[in-house]
């Protein structure tokens, strides 16, 4: 039985955007939205996806582009720019097209380097592709291929707020550098213990420096390491830290959690481009299962490897409903990663 699939990439943006604005918000960008959740934000994930899925709300891109010109200085670009290959999270094209952007102010020069990274699209379409062709398009959005309206810059973002578990991130890097030493201290403040190999692939660095930190880490006697077989464990003793839980006065309070941003964006990006395409709802039932099993297959042996449980493991079955619970997972999923 073939099942219409229109309204199913709808159907997993609508949450999404959501998830995106709360993320945004937390992190500064003007807005009336709740919390970031109790889960850490990844700036740098966050920003990748958006260049895909904040097309389809020109507040949130353009609030993004805001908060990015006033604090960029806050976001990793050699991390992006790892986590956009390993991953190939985000557009690569729109990602350019930021980059120029915020490069034009000389607080954000490091941003020249993603402005490098790849060939502009040969023939413009539109950013934004509910709205009409502008009529005056911008020229740096222009050259990469993209036609929209020239950024009109408001100014209205704020910095990072420290008192919320969403930036806890930004609150270590604001401590301890922009560099792997805050991921590190932030993964393990919200794990019991993990290899050099581990925190590196979850963290998005390379295990050299990774391995490094922890070194230097132990060094301080607050980070300890045991072993495992031929394994070397690192942990770190959680209540000489809690200080660090500004959000909350209980003697209960808990480090935000831990989320693999870039593997359930890359998720949540690949079963929504499927859907999204017209002839996608033309195939059969079994066909429309082999194809999301092959985008479902390595992000969730991924996500297995980093702990994360999802009800989607088990994969679609050959029915054109199993389809629609696959898309129901997903929706539940991002309302998860929500909370």
């Amino acid at each position: 039985m073939k099942i219409s699939t229109t309204s199913f990439s709808l159907e997993l943006r609508e949450p999404l955007l959501a998830l995106l604005w709360r993320q945004w918000s937390a992190l500064g960008v003007a807005g009336h939205v709740a919390g970031g959740g109790r889960a850490l934000v990844d700036p740098e994930a966050l920003v990748l996806a958006s260049t895909v899925f904040a097309r389809h709300d020109v507040r949130l891109f353009d609030e993004m582009l805001d908060w990015l010109r006033s604090n960029g200085t806050w976001i990793n670009v050699m991390r992006l720019a790892h986590l956009q290959r390993e991953f190939e999270l985000g557009d690569r094209t729109v990602l350019g097209a930021v980059a120029q952007y915020l490069a034009q102010d000389s607080s954000n020069l490091k941003w020249k380097s993603l402005a490098k990274a790849g060939e502009p699209a040969i023939e413009p379409r539109p950013l934004f592709p509910h709205l009409p062709v502008p009529g005056y398009a911008d020229e740096t959005f222009r050259h990469w291929g993209w036609l929209r309206a020239p950024i009109e810059h408001r100014g209205l973002s704020r910095p990072p707020r420290p008192n919320q578990p969403a930036t806890f991130l930004l609150k270590l890097r604001a401590l301890f550098g922009r560099q792997s030493r805050a991921e590190v201290l932030a993964w393990l403040l919200t794990h019991d213990s993990g290899h050099p190999a581990q925190i590196a692939r979850q963290t998005g660095y390379f295990r050299g420096s990774v391995q490094n930190v922890l070194n230097e880490l132990e060094v301080s006697g607050h980070v300890y390491s045991t072993r495992q077989g031929r394994e070397k464990l690192f942990a770190i003793r959680h209540d000489q830290w809690r200080f660090l839980l500004t959000w909350d006065s209980s003697v209960a309070a808990a480090f935000p959690r831990w989320l693999p941003w870039p593997v359930l964006f890359g998720l949540i990006r690949g079963v929504h481009d499927l859907v999204d395409q017209p002839e996608f709802a033309g195939r059969s039932a079994h066909l429309q299962s082999m194809e999301l099993n092959r985008v479902l297959s390595p992000l969730l042996a991924r996500l297995a490897t980093e702990g994360y449980v999802s009800a989607l493991a088990g994969g679609p079955d050959d029915t054109g409903a199993a389809i629609a619970q696959v898309v129901h997972e997903v929706r539940s999923l991002i309302a998860d990663l929500g909370n």
